[in-house]
């Protein structure tokens, strides 16, 4: 027992002993090194610190909104989808303050005017996509060769040479109440490019019969109230 105890006293050293020892391992070259090291370590960390309050100061600082931005170019009369659209986040200026804030408002709207990429898009730029309305129907109109295609949800009116009530009149008025419902696209049947038109009933019995007989023309109507 009392060579148990003598060995403990052995191993164990005094406070003040060890203390020592540190305050000599610091005066070595290794212990220096390590305090270095220490110091530059515990250097980074507060500057790492410092930069992520400061950005947190920042952000708190700068309110923003979201808006919806175009993502990519969005001709006239093109019905927006979600890929043409996303949403982002800017700072909250007045002047913004009244544009799209979510993308389901413009999804499946009508675009009003070209939009380019990257532009930020406001009420006055969408529209409401076209419905058919009570007793009208949807039919392909093939317009002439050389008409220039309508955006989607223009009132136009169309008129022929054929099919007319008189003989005699060079031109007639198919349709007064017609309305562009998309883009043209080609008819594989025919391989012709034909416009899909909504239109009363009764007008697109004529103008089935006269677009077989000689081309439609398309001209620019009075919006429908």
């Amino acid at each position: 027992m009392e060579h148990m105890v003598t060995l403990f006293h052995m191993h164990a050293r005094p406070p003040r002993e060890q203390n020592g020892a540190r305050a000599w391992f610091a005066r070595t070259p290794h212990g220096r090194l390590m305090q270095r090291r220490a110091r530059r370590l515990l250097a980074a960390v507060c500057a790492a610190l410092g930069v992520i309050c400061a950005l947190e100061c920042v952000l708190s600082a700068v309110a923003t909104q979201p808006v919806v931005v175009a993502e990519r170019g969005i001709a006239r009369g093109t019905i927006i989808t979600a890929a043409d659209v996303r949403l982002e986040q800017v700072p909250d200026h007045a002047a913004l303050r009244g544009a799209l804030h979510a993308t389901s408002d413009a999804v499946d709207a009508l675009a009003q005017v070209d939009v380019g990429a990257g532009d930020v898009l406001l009420p006055s730029m969408v529209g409401t996509r076209p419905t058919v309305t009570e007793g009208h129907t949807v039919i392909d109109v093939r317009l002439g060769d050389q008409q220039e295609p309508f955006p989607t949800g223009t009132s136009i009116q169309l008129a022929s040479v054929v099919g007319c009530d008189e003989p005699e009149t060079t031109l007639c008025t198919l349709s007064t109440q017609a309305v562009v419902m998309a883009a043209a696209h080609l008819d594989d049947a025919t391989g012709m490019h034909v416009t899909p038109v909504a239109m009363p009933a009764d007008d697109a019995v004529r103008v089935l019969a006269a677009q077989n007989e000689g081309p439609i023309i398309a001209v620019q109507g009075r919006p429908q109230p």
